[in-house]
């Protein structure tokens, strides 16, 4: 009997990121001793967390052409560890308390990466000396192509404290809410500019955190006057947390859209505005945001 097989419509990261154990297995292990020996209650966990799938006809690919399996299950139906094998065969454990990806998940990961592989975000081009920052459709095309292969992904959660978060150690997009308008989608916007500096940073590019954070608002409002126009929304009159930043943000944008350069006052006014919000303080003109390459 042929072990049937299915290519993923995203190939997995390999090996995947954030694993606690590198462990290689033979014929004496299966996914239910690995599960076991390191306290998972149910092997798909592992596998996962290594294919990034629940087909078994994908997981078969994975194993043919990722691990070299060619030892065949007693039914026929799957291949095993063990010999004969193209190759040592590695398997890598989950950390403790690690959760595979939820149906939420997927769709936060598919409503980022049709944000930003959106023709209004890709049209959007910037460079500002005053934070020495700059970003391009070319930029944001990298970070859609990042996200389409999930190199980076993103997370559906709640009740995270903000609206949306990039964090670059695991390389993925936290929102807290699904999309539905351009407002939504203008927080996807702002940490996709983070998520590129992240994936520049291994070509030698560094950024201070809170230039760079200025600079992620100025384009999140570029993105916003798409839909909006230049003139400041008339149901955006009423007090929120981040408003006098978006107030000095939005001015730098109908700035940087006029034919004269942007003055250093409204450049200076987004620092001090960001610098006395919550999101802001404590961050210092030195300070690094801990960028460390997309793998």
């Amino acid at each position: 009997m042929a072990v049937k097989l299915r290519e993923p419509l995203v190939r997995p990261v390999w090996p995947p990121k954030g694993y606690a154990k590198k462990v290689e297995v033979t014929d004496a292990d299966d996914w239910w001793i690995l599960a076991a020996v390191h306290g998972f209650t149910d092997p798909w966990d592992i596998i996962v967390f290594n294919f990034g799938t629940r087909n078994p006809d994908e997981v078969n690919w994975c194993l043919y052409h990722i691990l070299g399996c060619r030892r065949k299950s007693k039914n026929g139906k799957n291949y095993d560890f063990g010999k004969p094998c193209t190759i040592t065969q590695y398997i890598y454990i989950p950390p403790p308390g690690w959760k595979p990806p939820t149906t939420a998940d997927d769709d936060a990961w598919e409503r980022v990466r049709t944000t930003i592989n959106s023709a209004s975000v890709k049209s959007l081009n910037l460079s500002l000396f005053a934070y020495k920052c700059s970003i391009s459709g070319h930029d944001f095309g990298k970070v859609g192509h990042l996200l389409n292969t999930k190199r980076i992904t993103a997370k559906f959660d709640p009740t995270h404290k903000h609206a949306a978060e990039y964090v670059p150690e695991s390389d993925r997009i936290i929102i807290k809410t699904l999309p539905t308008d351009s407002i939504d989608r203008s927080f996807i916007v702002h940490e996709a500019v983070h998520a590129s500096f992240d994936y520049r940073h291994s070509s030698g590019v560094r950024t201070y955190q809170l230039d760079e954070e200025c600079f992620a608002y100025v384009v999140q409002m570029l993105y916003l006057q798409k839909f909006y126009g230049g003139t400041w929304p008339s149901g955006w009159s009423h007090e929120f947390e981040a408003k006098a930043t978006w107030q000095a943000a939005w001015d730098i944008a109908n700035a940087v859209r006029g034919p004269d350069p942007v003055p250093p006052a409204l450049t200076d006014a987004l620092m001090t505005a960001y610098k006395k919000s919550n999101a802001g303080k404590g961050v210092g003109l030195l300070d690094r945001p801990g960028h460390n390459g997309v793998r």
